[in-house]
């Protein structure tokens, strides 16, 4: 079993990343002996946080970073994923609906923060899980 290992990737803001990254997440994982609900909520989140920078980019037709990067840390305990971008999540003019997406992370993840540099308007969202 691995002990502690972190994969990084930055990967375009596009729709069509989303299945390679879900796919890349998926296979690092599997080397760090991680339980399968964790996996999966691992995938979602890791997934959810690019569909939200894509819907951020869209929103604002040029107006933001042209990727997103995903890191995940493991230890004996935890998983950590942390993800940058500038998200549809922070955006004051949201839809209602596109917060589900970040209540359900609160409710998958031990522990979540989302916080915005106001210089950069780069957020960071940190999601902690369960080994």
């Amino acid at each position: 079993m691995v002990e502690w290992a972190v994969f990084t990737a930055t990967v375009p803001v596009r729709v069509e990343q989303l299945a390679l990254i879900r796919a890349r997440v998926r296979g690092w994982m599997a080397d760090c002996k991680i339980t399968h609900r964790t996996r999966h909520d691992v995938v979602w989140a890791a997934s959810e946080a690019l569909s939200s920078a894509i819907d951020h980019l869209r929103s604002r037709r040029g107006g933001g970073s042209a990727e997103a990067t995903v890191t995940l840390h493991v230890d004996s305990e935890v998983l950590v994923l942390t993800a940058r971008d500038h998200f549809a999540w922070t955006d004051p003019g949201r839809d209602p609906g596109m917060v589900d997406g970040l209540r359900v992370m609160r409710e998958v993840a031990d522990r979540m923060s989302l916080t915005t540099d106001p210089d950069t308007d780069v957020s960071t969202l940190v999601a902690v899980f369960p080994r």
